[in-house]
């Protein structure tokens, strides 16, 4: 745990979060984040999430490093009918609910419908019972002045409603996805659908504060749950961490290389990107030699046996999953980051985690994917090129001229502008949260009188 000054008029607030180390993956990095920056201003944070062994996607013990000396840690059971349902159906990989692979049999069917049928809002549902008591008691105890939820799994939203319900406190719900309009959402049954609709009309009216990573999550709440008010609604985007990148340094390898970090399901289709590759194979000299393409993390079965004959398959790496330092170092030892976007319409409005991360490596991103918030913040840093997902001439062409320029020992796109990369550091944003937790609950001076 890192050691931080806390003000003598230090404040409390809870953070439920199902995401938290040692779990790892990008779902992890908002939340934590916040974490470890709000004691410079004076909060201290109050964690209430799920026990070491829950069935996380992938675990990051070096993440433990940045939980603040001020925080407080519960961690409570739950009952994990993802890890059941995961289990049975024999998922490798991501598990993307959104898309069905046409290999699909009876039974994977069966499941599907089960899960989305049941399952609501999500899989840790069970966390429920053995959250609730736990968290009222670590805020009772603590002097919590708010509480704030992180979703997805929107689980935890329902779990700091009825917290917040009890003591009488501000809630902040942050959602780091869409929840009912997500591009990953399952296709439930009109029954379960309107269930699951309900829930996220009622958290979105009755949170004090609604903070998303981008503006289209905020403006669909407000048409679809007749908000038309802005005062409640704010845009937190996430950012990166610069303490992160320290002592990380810049090595360029001889070889042109192309780094992918995260998750890369099976709707994200690689096929215009292999084509592409394995035409400058045949038309470009040394091109299979001098190139290397890194997907780092969980990739989809059906996204790695693109790539499987040769010589792509000498070309591309899969490392698999890597603990967050070490992913931040192969972004440093790149010519360029990959970004791919989904042509989903839910999709023009997503900025992932990773993005940010790219743009505080100083790594120069090409992007695949539509118009929306990610290709505005990459002009807007001036960090790199965004290419249109149908056009696949253009892609091709963008390699060859990356490719050429390589080989004239030319950088191969310009670095981001450092200045407006610097508006996103985590310390800074989560100064902007601060502001909406003084808001919310100036005038509360007894959290005890809340009980």
């Amino acid at each position: 745990m890192i050691g931080q000054t806390i003000p003598s008029a230090e404040r409390s607030v809870l953070l439920v979060t199902y995401y938290f180390p040692p779990a790892g993956g990008p779902g992890v990095q908002r939340m934590l984040k916040f974490a470890k920056y709000l004691p410079c201003f004076g909060w201290r944070p109050l964690i209430l999430t799920v026990r070491e062994d829950a069935a996380y996607p992938v675990l990051d013990p070096t993440l433990l490093c940045d939980i603040p000396a001020a925080a407080r840690v519960v961690r409570t059971g739950i009952t994990e009918f993802y890890g059941v349902y995961k289990g049975i159906s024999k998922a490798r990989g991501p598990l993307d609910i959104s898309t069905r692979s046409g290999r699909e049999g009876a039974s994977a069917r069966i499941l599907r419908w089960i899960r989305a049928s049941l399952f609501i809002p999500d899989g840790r549902v069970g966390w429920i019972p053995h959250a609730v008591r736990p968290g009222l008691g670590l805020a009772r105890r603590e002097g919590a002045l708010a509480v704030m939820s992180s979703g997805p799994p929107f689980t935890g939203h329902l779990i700091a409603r009825k917290i917040r319900s009890r003591l009488r406190l501000p809630w902040v719900a942050d959602f780091r996805d869409p929840w009912t309009r997500a591009p990953f959402y399952p296709e439930r049954p009109a029954l379960a659908r309107w269930i699951d609709e309900r829930l996220e009309r009622s958290v979105v009216r009755e949170a004090t504060k609604v903070v998303s990573v981008n503006r289209e999550i905020l403006d669909d709440f407000r048409e679809r749950h007749g908000e038309p008010g802005a005062e409640r609604f704010l845009t937190i985007p996430n950012g990166f961490d610069q303490e992160d990148f320290e002592g990380l340094e810049r090595e360029i390898p001889e070889k042109l290389t192309l780094v992918h970090t995260g998750s890369l399901f099976a709707s994200r289709d690689p096929r215009p990107l292999r084509e592409a590759l394995s035409t400058l194979c045949r038309e470009e000299p040394g091109f299979a030699e001098g190139t290397e393409i890194i997907l780092a993390g969980r990739v989809d079965d059906d996204v790695a046996g693109a790539f499987g004959s040769p010589p792509l398959s000498r070309m591309v790496r899969f490392p698999g999953y890597l603990p967050h330092r070490e992913s931040l170092r192969l972004l440093m030892r790149a010519h360029i980051c990959l970004l791919f976007i989904g042509e989903e319409r839910q999709s023009r409005g997503m900025l992932t985690g990773k993005l940010f991360e790219y743009l505080g490596s100083g790594t120069p991103v090409l992007a695949i994917g539509p118009e929306g918030e990610a290709a505005d913040l990459i002009r807007t840093c001036r960090a790199g090129t965004i290419l249109p997902p149908g056009d696949e001439g253009r892609l091709l062409e963008t390699l060859r001229a990356l490719w050429r320029r390589h080989l004239a020992g030319e950088p191969v796109l310009d670095s981001p502008d450092k200045e407006a990369v610097a508006a996103f550091g985590r310390k800074r944003l989560t100064g902007r949260l601060v502001a909406a937790l003084d808001e919310i609950t100036r005038g509360i001076s007894d959290p005890a009188s809340c009980c």
